[in-house]
């Protein structure tokens, strides 16, 4: 199991910090809470599946023996999961340092929707996150808290005009850019309100993980073998991916919020800060609650 210490020693302990890492059982958002751990930090797993998650929290003991590490359930395609996830974090602890908004999913099964109804990677990727940040912002604005969204390099390739009403007619393929385009454009504007939240966007370049397999995607086996190894050979391991979150968790630029790897084309690379890019600069708050109003009548 990679995870680059030499990077993570330089920075101060997390030991009086609670993070919350959604989709921490696998891929960037295990190394994420692996690394927070390693720093201190007491981690809040939210996962859909929680015996996935169960094994990610005993693999990451067996690293670090002293870890502190809590499992919630947490479902980003049902508002109903999201609405009780809230409520538990409110009920059950008294201050959240970060939340690192990693959950999402890609290619998946044709017409596979969230439990609302929804288009499964819009709905997951960008309402459910949307939804998330809305229930728990009075919690994170009481606590001054730190939110990172996790974005991708298919957001620079996306549709950047995208209306919401028409992502229902669109490949899955594009439906993930457009998500991340999303995601981009909300973290941009929740960054602008006055608030006592800070944003962070980070995106990890391309990096070894299982969001391609073959029995969570609607992905051919012999596409997904061909993929992982792609991976294996080109790109980062999540292990170094994942510290652009890391270095958006100590940053105090708040000018400089937008954290990618400094590698040629952001693909790998140790995490360098710049300002956030000029295709996020749209609002999308206000499309969004009308869309969601008129869709499923929140």
């Amino acid at each position: 199991m990679k995870m680059y210490t030499k990077y993570l020693d330089k920075l101060e302990s997390l030991d009086d910090k609670v993070a919350i890492v959604t989709g921490a059982n696998s891929g960037l958002g295990f190394q994420t809470a692996l690394a927070l751990a390693y720093k201190g930090a007491r981690v809040i797993m939210a996962c859909r599946n929680l015996e996935r998650a169960e094994i990610a929290k005993n693999k990451i003991i067996e690293l670090v023996p002293n870890a502190k590490i809590d499992i919630c359930k947490y479902d980003q395609g049902s508002f109903n999961s999201i609405e009780k996830f809230s409520i538990y974090i409110e009920e059950n602890y008294q201050h959240i340092d970060c939340l690192v908004c990693n959950a999402g999913v890609y290619f998946p099964k044709v017409n596979y929707r969230t439990k609302d109804n929804l288009e499964l990677t819009m709905g997951t990727n960008y309402f459910g996150t949307y939804y998330l940040l809305k229930k728990m912002n009075p919690m994170l604005e009481r606590c001054h808290s730190k939110v990172i969204v996790v974005t991708s390099l298919t957001a620079f390739l996306s549709n950047k005009s995208i209306d919401l009403k028409d992502f229902e007619k669109m490949s899955r393929n594009k439906n993930y850019g457009c998500s991340k385009c999303c995601l981009s454009r909300l973290t941009y504007e929740l960054s602008t309100k006055d608030t006592d939240v800070t944003y962070y966007l980070t995106h990890p370049g391309i990096c070894q993980t299982n969001i391609i397999s073959s029995d969570q995607t609607g992905l051919p086996s012999w596409f997904s073998k061909l993929g992982h190894l792609f991976l294996y050979v080109f790109v980062h391991h999540a292990s170094k991916a994942c510290l652009t979150n890391i270095k958006a968790i100590y940053s105090l630029d708040k000018d400089k919020n937008y954290i990618k790897p400094r590698g040629p084309f952001a693909i790998s690379g140790y995490p360098k800060a710049k300002k956030m890019p000029n295709f996020v600069k749209y609002p999308i708050i206000e499309e969004t609650e009308e869309y969601l109003r008129n869709t499923i009548k929140l």
